[in-house]
């Protein structure tokens, strides 16, 4: 299934849920925009959080930290949750996340083709 498949997917299972996916005013998709973003910031959170207990556990005997290879599972389910809300937030803004994607990549490709080897 290509990106933008899976978008169409859960924008509309958002719409069939509930979730405000199109808009009457302004104010109501600042405030859709906001909780998403709110979203997006919680599940980054999350998934900061798992990985700073794998480094206590890496820098200190003491902790009993989960392993990185323990933690992974948890931590692709938190970018899978933040991959939604940032599908989210690009509908919201009526835009196409995979079209903006390809098209950063090409810009960053002209940026950073002095790194290459």
């Amino acid at each position: 299934m290509d990106l933008s498949a899976i978008i169409e997917r859960q924008i509309s299972a958002d719409e069939r849920r509930g979730f405000l996916v199109r808009f009457e005013t302004e104010r109501q998709q600042y405030e859709q925009l906001t909780h998403d973003l709110v979203g997006l910031v919680g599940e980054v959170g999350e998934f900061a959080n798992e990985l700073k207990k794998v480094g206590l556990g890496l820098d200190n005997a003491k902790y009993d930290g989960p392993s990185l290879e323990a933690a992974a599972l948890h931590m692709r389910e938190e970018l899978a949750d933040a991959a939604i809300y940032l599908m989210r937030l690009s509908a919201g803004l009526g835009g196409d996340l995979e079209k903006d994607i390809l098209s950063k990549m090409d810009e960053n490709d002209g940026r950073y083709r002095s790194l290459e080897r």
